[in-house]
């Protein structure tokens, strides 16, 4: 298991070092502290350590609670109207 210390996407770091599995250590605010080689996976760890050094983390933004209403075709205003009943 090779130690982190950054920002990690590990389905992203999987894809950016060869697509066969990686396994990843949390702490207890679900960060990745440690990650290492699936067991079915022949990649080494030299080379996963220079592949996480060269990775930077792409978050996917969280939809927000207007994002969410408008994929079932609401607004915010609509339901506050709804909620309230109208006033």
């Amino acid at each position: 298991m090779i130690t982190v210390n950054k920002s990690i996407n590990l389905a992203q770091l999987d894809e950016e070092y060869n697509g066969k599995g990686l396994v990843a250590k949390y702490d207890d605010n679900f960060n990745i502290i440690e990650i290492g080689l699936a067991q079915d996976n022949d990649g080494s760890e030299e080379e996963l350590q220079n592949v996480i050094n060269n990775h930077i983390a792409i978050a996917i933004p969280e939809p927000t609670i207007a994002d969410k209403l408008a994929s079932v075709g609401l607004s915010l205003d609509e339901l506050k109207a709804a909620i309230l009943g109208g006033n």
